[in-house]
């Protein structure tokens, strides 16, 4: 498990006391949070307890496997890590990154990620020489992305919106893990998997739906924006990667594109009608 045992308590009063997990060892919570652990986790062993971004967490053993389950103030459970051996992912996961370009760097550590109201994902971290990444897998195999890991700030729970939640299961139905989200300027994004496909959604300040991309293979461009870009100021230049930007005005293709090492962009309607490429596309 990445994340270190700093523990970081944040008071109602707004005033942070900061200590290590070992040297808080008599710490327990309220019972609220004692009965809601056990109920879901009744077998764990040496657990032990900490504050983390004003989280309740439960650091424990569950079948010889070091573990921790996130709950937040109302003690209602939110997220579980749990350290794994690389032999003890899923086979298909296994199969899945031996065929990858990682196949041939050193694995460093293995997690398990369950989120309250998603699927199970499987994060292997890997490094190479002084690059360190953090590959996402599903339970069946299917790579989601890869992270460049910089801060190593380790997993946490979600705690987006209901009203985001409902908002993303209603634009993609097949919607079954919500995996990280974070603020890019005045936007929230949110990183799901929506069937196989990792997809970016993005909301305003007011949670209300900005847009949404995705990438996809240059053989599932329709031939009309195809040859739209072929037949643009652009035609000429390298075609590096396609997205899908869906927003409430339609369907697009954002392409980069590059040319003596610069990269630009351009923006087709599905019918091939060049569009202006919004800030947030980038």
């Amino acid at each position: 498990m990445k994340t270190n045992r700093l523990m970081v308590a944040l008071l109602a009063t707004g005033l942070a006391v900061m200590t290590t997990a070992c040297d808080d060892d008599n710490y327990t919570p309220e019972d609220i949070y004692l009965q809601a652990f056990q109920q879901k986790y009744p077998e764990a062993s040496r657990v032990e307890w900490e504050t983390k971004q004003g989280f309740k967490v439960a650091d424990f053993h569950l079948q010889n496997k070091e573990t921790e389950a996130w709950f937040d103030l109302s003690a209602k459970w939110l997220m579980t890590e749990t350290d794994l051996r690389y032999a003890d992912l899923p086979a298909a996961i296994r199969t899945a990154f031996e065929a990858s370009e990682y196949a041939a760097w050193r694995v460093d550590d293995v997690d398990k990620i369950e989120r309250l109201d998603s699927e199970t994902v499987y994060v292997i971290e890997v490094e190479s020489g002084k690059q360190e990444y953090d590959l996402y897998y599903g339970e069946d195999g299917t790579f989601i992305k890869a992270v460049q890991d910089t801060d190593n700030r380790g997993h946490l729970p979600l705690t987006i919106s209901q009203k985001v939640m409902d908002k993303i299961r209603e634009l993609y139905p097949g919607t079954t893990a919500f995996l990280e989200f974070e603020r890019k300027g005045t936007y929230l994004e949110v990183e799901i998997k929506d069937g196989k496909t990792f997809k970016e959604v993005y909301f305003d300040t007011d949670e209300e739906w900005a847009c949404s991309k995705w990438e996809i293979r240059r053989a599932d461009v329709p031939t009309t924006v195809m040859n739209a870009l072929n037949a643009s100021a652009y035609g000429s230049y390298k075609l590096d990667d396609v997205e899908i930007f869906h927003s409430p005005a339609g369907l697009y293709y954002l392409f980069e594109m590059e040319k003596a090492d610069k990269d630009y962009y351009c923006m087709f309607s599905e019918d091939g009608t060049p569009a202006e490429v919004p800030a947030i596309a980038y």
